[in-house]
């Protein structure tokens, strides 16, 4: 046991070198939740492990109704890793080539908008650890992956809220760089901070839908079409 927390905490510690996805991209999505399913739980499987699209194009599920009371699940999702995907995480994923995938992210959420809207939690998936947070979340968010690499389809956690009361206008929750960081970078899978992350998307609560959602944001470095194929199948 000792020995396993040694690693996570290893890799919750990356390096500030070049990193093995060109440009992953960092999303929110949101899920209304019924009261059974935030206690005593578990919350659908689609909040940690996005279902794999069968149709071109498709898009986040970036908004969801506005209602009394209810109970929202907000995973971030990884998009834009490059390919191929490091099967285990280490040394290997850098020699002798540069391989995609990762191993968690750090990063911070602000909500704006009307209403009372509260912040509950923020849970680590299956697959991942929560991190520490010496600024307080959800200004710093931190789970990293237990052994595996993952693709875009697994998210590394999710953040609960509750809208805490009968207010139905418009809430926007927008990903910002974690406080204890100073940043929000992906942690790829030889365990070192992609600097081309950015921030594509974030989600809204509310009566009717304002923004847009991303479409198909897993899109890849590949060089051939099969490869493209491939990520549809």
């Amino acid at each position: 046991m000792k020995k396993l927390l040694i690693v996570l905490a290893a890799l919750m510690i990356p390096t500030m070198v070049m990193a093995g996805n060109t440009a992953p991209r960092l999303y929110l999505e949101v899920y209304t939740l019924t009261e059974e399913e935030v206690d005593p739980g578990p919350v659908p499987a689609v909040v940690c492990v996005h279902p794999t699209p069968t149709v071109y194009p498709w898009y986040l599920p970036c908004w969801a109704l506005r209602v009394p009371y209810g109970y929202y699940a907000v995973p971030l999702h990884v998009g834009s890793l490059s390919l191929p995907i490091c099967p285990t995480p280490g040394q290997s994923c850098k020699t002798p080539v540069s391989l995609g995938g990762y191993l968690g992210c750090g990063f911070g959420v602000t909500a704006t908008g009307t209403g009372t809207f509260t912040f509950m939690s923020w849970n680590a998936c299956p697959g991942f650890l929560k991190g520490p947070s010496a600024a307080g979340e959800p200004a710093a968010c931190l789970a990293s992956s237990t052994s595996l690499c993952h693709n875009w389809y697994d998210h590394e956690g999710y953040l609960l809220y509750m809208n805490g009361t009968n207010v139905s206008a418009s809430k926007i929750l927008t990903i910002v760089a974690s406080a204890d960081l100073g940043h929000v970078k992906v942690i790829n899978c030889h365990n070192e901070y992609d600097d081309g992350t950015t921030v594509n998307g974030g989600a809204q609560i509310s009566p009717t839908q304002t923004i847009v959602c991303e479409g198909s944001p897993t899109a890849v470095n590949t060089t051939t079409w099969g490869a493209i194929k491939g990520l549809y199948r």
